[in-house]
């Protein structure tokens, strides 16, 4: 599994200390799929789905604080975020998404994006003060919703 830490302050943040790095990911993998589905099941064949997305080209996970976000490269200078996190405090996810982009700018992309409807992401958006963009969106399931935008 290929990912990024950053160790910073956010260092005091790790769910372990004792852990290895690839064991933090997993488990903060583990309890966000299992809160998301409440079956164990469910929970490990997401997993192995997200194993078999780190194996396309472009595809990264980044674990920051308690958080960790699959980054797939969607085109040049674009990227699209998902967003797994083992707790609901938006001022920790605020304080992680203040760092992604700091990492994403770093790695030269002008544009990053990621679709909710979760209620916390407008938190986010605030805490952080980030120029991040909303609009209504419609997947391809026919399913809509929120996208939110930032461009560096």
């Amino acid at each position: 599994m290929r990912a990024y830490r950053q160790d910073n302050e956010m260092q005091s943040d790790k769910l372990n200390p004792d852990e290895g790095e690839g064991l933090q990911i997993m488990n903060t993998l583990r309890r966000y799929f299992m809160k998301e589905t409440n079956s164990k099941e469910k929970t490990e064949k997401l997993l192995a789905n997200l194993a078999g997305t780190l194996q396309e080209p472009g595809a990264k996970l980044v674990h920051l604080g308690k958080t960790v976000f699959l980054v797939l490269v969607r085109g040049k200078g674009m990227v699209e975020i998902h967003t797994m996190s083992a707790d609901d405090d938006s001022l920790s996810l605020a304080k992680s998404f203040v760092l992604l982009t700091k990492y994403l700018k770093n790695i030269g992309v002008k544009l990053a994006y990621t679709y909710s409807d979760d209620p916390k992401y407008d938190l986010v958006a605030k805490r952080t003060r980030l120029p991040f963009k909303k609009r209504r969106v419609i997947a391809s399931n026919g399913q809509e919703y929120t996208a939110y935008y930032l461009e560096f």
